[in-house]
């Protein structure tokens, strides 16, 4: 069995988390972001590569408040949350252990991570890692870039030998072994390609390691993710990834892995038939010659589109799909002023994006329609 698990590189991760407070996990942006508004509070994982044990204890403090109710019906405004984790392998003592903090800050289409690191785990003797990292969504592909700095403990020997020669007759050798520090500020630059595709997630992920004592060390690897359920997440990962792309995701691996990660606690819509947020980006209309008016709504994410008016006499009617992420329908609609609101998913009603706003009595916010 053995034998087995190191030809494949298989990785079992056992991971406990709890409940997140606040919005669903279907936002887009890099799974391994531990915001507690998308995996919880609290993860623990255990972890088995082709060639070492591993486990980590990953934690998460909400830094952003507010209800609950608003920030998951508008993931537009930004969500803050302070992870820490713990990390070792099965035979790490006290001094090979990795403890890191991790910022992070998002919204349902952009956000940015800001990290310390320390320890041994993993790599070379770092003493302190600092990264920096942002994503931004373009569904159904998220684009994410990211910098980590390491200052690493290295020496090496330097060997001098010499013959001495006191007379003619006589000569003997000698040689010294001197250490010399090359500690030194090494920096990986690292970006990621990630496609959503229902309830999986692949992504191409590789990046360069460079440093004034060692040639440019480049890398790559590619991962898959897929919710099985609510609670197990099935992992997979081929290629090789350094110390120092790994030191703010606690569940990551350096090697080819298989994998499987175990939320009992999770909320009952982590699972997403897609991972945006939809949000209506534009609102077009335009008179046709047979007395009606094309209404189009462009929403990319969106699975289904609806609309009421006065003109409807507030009856929703629904948009239909049409190319690159547009919704459209055809109303009679009659010159003057108009109130109109859409409603994307089943969702809350809203305003249309660029029309005026009023509010409507005991209904929320709606447009102003000018048609001539």
């Amino acid at each position: 069995m053995i034998r087995m698990l190191r030809r494949i590189g298989a990785t079992m991760i056992l991971a406990a988390t709890c409940a997140a407070p606040a919005c669903s996990a279907d936002a887009a942006g890099p799974e391994w972001l531990r915001a507690p508004h998308e995996r919880g509070p609290v993860a623990a994982a255990l972890a088995v590569d082709e060639h070492h044990a591993w486990w980590g204890i990953d934690g998460t403090l909400p830094l952003s408040f507010g209800s609950p109710a608003t920030r998951a019906s508008d993931m537009r405004q930004p969500v803050l949350g302070l992870g820490l984790s713990l990390a070792g392998s099965a035979a790490s003592d006290s001094r090979g252990l990795r403890y890191t903090a991790l910022l992070d800050r998002r919204n349902d289409v952009r956000g940015g991570w800001l990290g310390i690191s320390t320890g041994a785990v993993d790599g070379p003797n770092a003493k302190l890692r600092l990264g920096t990292g942002f994503w931004r969504a373009f569904a159904p592909i998220d684009v994410e870039a990211g910098v980590v700095s390491s200052m690493v403990d290295a020496t090496t020997e330097e060997v001098s030998r010499w013959l001495v020669r006191p007379d003619s007759l006589h000569s003997h050798d000698t040689t010294t072994v001197r250490e010399i520090d090359r500690s030194d500020l090494a920096t990986t630059g690292q970006g990621a390609l990630r496609w959503h595709m229902g309830r999986m997630e692949l992504t191409a992920m590789g990046g360069v390691t460079v440093g004034r004592w060692a040639t440019p060390q480049r890398w790559a690897q590619a991962s898959m993710h897929f919710h099985a359920s609510k609670s197990v997440l099935l992992m997979a990962a081929l290629g090789q990834r350094p110390a120092a792309s790994l030191a703010f995701d606690p569940v990551a691996r350096p090697n080819t892995m298989l994998g499987v990660r175990v939320a009992p606690w999770a909320p009952r819509d982590a699972i997403a038939s897609h991972p945006y947020v939809a949000v209506a980006h534009e609102w077009r209309t335009r008179a046709l010659t047979d007395g009606r008016t094309d209404v189009r709504l462009r929403c990319p994410h969106a699975a289904r589109v609806e609309l009421t008016a006065d003109f409807t006499d507030w009856a929703p009617v629904e948009l239909h799909a049409s190319d690159f992420g547009w919704w459209e329908t055809r109303l009679a609609i009659p010159p003057g002023l108009h109130q109109v609101q859409i409603r994307l998913d089943g969702g809350a009603w809203q305003a249309p994006p660029g029309l005026p706003r009023t509010e409507r009595e005991f209904a929320g916010e709606a447009g102003v329609l000018v048609v001539e």
